[in-house]
């Protein structure tokens, strides 16, 4: 769990740093790079998500 949540924070911090390095360059492959990040982050949450469900329905039965 401890690892998703870092892989979290680095998507979020590198989601910025191409947002930054885009407005500052005006290179459009900053931007492709920020979709490949959010897309990337947005599978990790459905990841911590999916096993915080799966610790709540196991819990009971161990």
């Amino acid at each position: 769990m401890l690892i998703l949540r870092f892989l979290g924070v680095a998507c979020l911090i590198g989601a910025a740093v191409s947002l930054v390095a885009y407005l500052l360059s005006g290179d459009r492959r900053y931007l492709r790079w920020i979709g490949w990040i959010l897309r990337f982050a947005v599978g990790t949450v459905v990841l911590f998500v999916a096993l915080l469900l799966l610790e709540r329905i196991l819990m009971p039965i161990v």
